[in-house]
């Protein structure tokens, strides 16, 4: 049973990675290099990077979730011991 949560575990902390790795760079491209953002009030801007900062955030929340799964699934007693 042990094994069998670690490897979930890893397989889901490397799939929360690959997302990640994959949404950085169109996330920053469409944040910072788009010209549309020179002419936007401070307001916008300030929302914009209000945005991009709970993006940096979700994989955290993702990796927290993963972790308090595992460590539920560990301690969790079997249909035996009741």
């Amino acid at each position: 049973m042990a094994v069998n949560i670690i490897i979930r575990t890893l397989i889901s902390l490397f799939a929360v990675g690959i997302v990640v790795m994959l949404f950085f760079p169109i996330i920053y491209e469409l944040a910072y290099n788009v010209p549309t953002w020179d002419n936007m009030p401070d307001k916008v801007l300030a929302n914009r990077d209000n945005l991009y900062s709970i993006f940096l955030l979700v994989p955290l929340i993702a990796i927290g979730g993963i972790v308090l799964w595992a460590y539920m699934a560990s301690t969790r007693k079997s249909q035996d011991d009741f």
